[in-house]
């Protein structure tokens, strides 16, 4: 068995910073903690490497030109929602898909172009699918999404 990794300032500033922030750059880390960007890059190779931090990839919708993040609450018979839930997986702007043990049963969040190409993509595509009783979805729009605050469609 190796020998645990000790961890001196620098390591545990470029987690506490990761941790804050996972998305900050290494030029961003190594300029606020006043080292080379080449120094922060060889350190985070050898925390990931120690598994003393996990990589771990989060899609920039905005870049990717999706500028919906939506949440559509599918309700249908607890019997049917594998089944809707295995089709609606077949939709490539699908990202996630919850089942729950109660109503509704499942939770989609997909990315979307637009808030008409989610209205579509309820109307158009989970809404036709046979046993989807209803449909709810609530939309978050903007560059952080999260952040720019949710809206019902």
């Amino acid at each position: 068995m190796g020998s645990k990794r000790r961890l001196d300032s620098v390591d545990r500033q470029i987690i506490a910073m990761l941790a804050r922030a996972p998305q900050t750059s290494n030029r961003d880390i190594a300029a606020q903690l006043g080292v080379a960007e080449s120094t922060i890059s060889v350190r985070v190779d050898a925390l990931i490497r120690d598994k003393v931090i996990k990589l771990s990839v989060q899609q920039n919708i905005v870049k990717a030109g999706y500028g919906v993040l939506g949440w559509i609450d599918v309700s249908c018979a607890f019997a049917d929602a594998e089944r809707i839930a295995g089709e609606i997986s077949s939709i490539e702007t699908v990202f996630s898909i919850s089942l729950f043990f109660e109503n509704p049963f499942l939770q989609v969040m997909v990315f979307a172009r637009s808030a008409a190409d989610l209205r579509e993509l309820v109307e158009k595509r989970i809404g036709i699918i046979p046993g989807v009783d209803a449909i709810a979805a609530d939309v978050s729009i903007g560059e952080a999404c999260i952040k720019q605050g949710i809206a019902s469609l």
